[in-house]
């Protein structure tokens, strides 16, 4: 596996976290006040209202919209899905005005609020606390790799009757001491949760989950990360604190990026966002994959590029597939693709080369953080897949409906223009130290600019040393600006 790196970069009103496999962006959350995710966040909820017709219930949690709550979550315990008899409904759980205790599973997307459940998980380093849903579970990696006896022994030995822990991949090497700390940690938030309800009233949050840089250390700081790397001393140090307490093996592993360049310039990540926002990607290989997002589902088709192959058409078709695959497993990570997806692989006709196919995709997507379920092919020759839903897409969060053609394409939301203009600022204060410079943009990417709170803007003008000027032009594409020096030609970008 080659080297993985975290990067975490701090600009004035927002935070990238970028993770990199070598060279290769494979993920990326951004980090904006407003925007913050409630995926993992525990609600003393009200339901709203029933809806008989399709066995669900809208519960109120506080945000914008209801949470949506459907049959199979609203039901306490897996163990009820054993024993149920088929005739049961929603109104068997809950009625309109009960307080409920609810999970957010996904965050709100598009006009769709947050899936909830009832039943509630909580995530630690090794383990998944599973309150009041009894058994212990293997990840399949775990169970793949004959590692899950001896760790569902120990964990087994430390349940109590009442509790249920789901045992993360990256136990298969953890030490009965790390486990029982593990499941102290859980325990006591758990424990402090079901106080918080006695004297709560609905509706309230009980139980906010990890900042997305704590979670990074949580979820993916196993042993194949070497190192998370900062461009920001404050947040090092928060981060030393916190590996301090919960895992002092991460603490060598921070780095203090130091280099002349911008953090994510120094890694050639800019580019790489870019590309995951395109709908072609190119292949080395000389193919292509087609990505579209749509309501319903993302469809990807792959391309064979037109090269020939020795071995006829069938092996040229395996080939361009096989060589498709990861290109194709690493953007459905990086987009943050959920729900359905289909792929329009090359037409094969053999079943071993159509096994073949499945069978390196599923090893593609197994170290994806979202679980992805793969159906294989389809009578039409095509694969399903599904992959959970946890937060908005990566062109959902960074791009907004392009205001030319009425919304069938995208661009730069004002919110992301107005952060590269930021970060402009920041390179050409680099270069030319205390120099007054004048940002000009459409309106929409002033007006954000000028509703920046104080701090963001005092940050940049601290920087430059000067105040910077903000001016509208409308005859500028709405995801363009230019940064000049006062009195001199300036630069568009975007």
């Amino acid at each position: 596996m080659a080297h993985r790196t975290a990067l975490i970069e701090v600009t004035p009103g927002q935070r990238r976290i970028a993770l990199v496999e070598g060279v290769r962006l494979y993920d990326l959350m951004v980090d904006r006040p407003g925007r913050e995710s409630v995926t993992g966040n525990i609600y003393l909820g009200r339901v709203e209202r029933i809806l008989p017709s399709i066995q669900a219930a809208f519960v109120g949690i506080g945000l914008e919209r209801s949470g949506f709550l459907g049959l199979a979550e609203a039901r306490p315990s897996i163990h009820r899905d054993e024993n149920r008899t088929g005739t049961e409904g929603i109104t068997d759980y809950v009625s309109e005005g009960d307080a409920v205790l609810v999970q957010a599973l996904n965050d709100p997307v598009s006009d769709k609020g947050a899936k909830v459940t009832t039943r509630i998980t909580l995530p630690g380093r090794f383990l998944v606390y599973t309150p009041g849903q009894v058994g212990i579970r293997m990840s399949r990696r775990l169970a793949a790799e004959g590692k899950g006896d001896p760790i569902e022994s120990m964990v087994s030995k430390l349940a109590r009757d009442d509790e249920g822990f789901i045992v993360r991949s990256r136990a298969g090497n953890a030490t009965e001491e790390s486990l029982t700390d593990d499941i102290d940690t859980l325990r006591a938030t758990w424990e402090t949760i079901t106080e918080a309800r006695k004297t709560a009233r609905p509706i309230a949050c009980l139980h906010r989950d990890l900042d997305p840089v704590e979670r990074l250390l949580r979820d993916e700081a196993g042993p194949e990360l070497g190192r998370i790397v900062v461009d920001n001393a404050e947040i090092l140090a928060e981060l030393r604190a916190v590996c301090s307490r919960l895992s002092p093996g991460l603490v060598d592993r921070l780095k203090m990026h130091s280099a002349g360049t911008v953090l994510f310039d120094a890694y050639e990540i800019e580019s790489q966002i870019d590309d995951a926002l395109a709908p072609i990607v190119t292949l080395p290989s000389g193919g292509s994959i087609v990505i579209e997002e749509t309501t319903a589902l993302t469809a990807i088709d792959v391309n064979t590029g037109g090269r020939s192959v020795s071995g006829g058409p069938e092996r040229a078709a395996l080939d361009a597939n096989l060589a498709a695959i990861a290109e194709i497993a690493r953007h459905i990570r990086l987009r943050n693709l959920g729900g359905l997806v289909v792929v329009d692989f090359v037409s094969m006709r053999r079943q071993d080369n159509r096994h073949a196919v499945i069978d390196a995709l599923r090893e593609a997507v197994s170290s994806d953080s979202c679980p992805v379920h793969i159906a294989g092919f389809t009578r039409f020759g095509l694969v399903e897949m599904t992959r959970e839903r946890r937060r908005a897409s990566l062109s959902e969060s960074l791009l907004a409906p392009c205001p030319a053609c009425t919304g069938a394409g995208r661009i730069k939301s004002p919110q992301t223009v107005a952060y590269d203009a930021l970060r402009h600022i920041q390179r050409q204060a680099s270069v030319l130290p205390a120099t007054p410079l004048t940002v000009t943009a459409s309106s929409c990417v002033i007006e954000v600019l000028k509703n920046l709170n104080h701090e963001t803007l005092a940050k940049v003008e601290e920087q430059t040393g000067w105040p910077v000027d903000l001016i509208s032009d409308d005859s500028l594409a709405a995801d363009h600006f230019q940064v000049q020096s006062r009195g001199e030609v300036g630069e568009t970008d975007g």
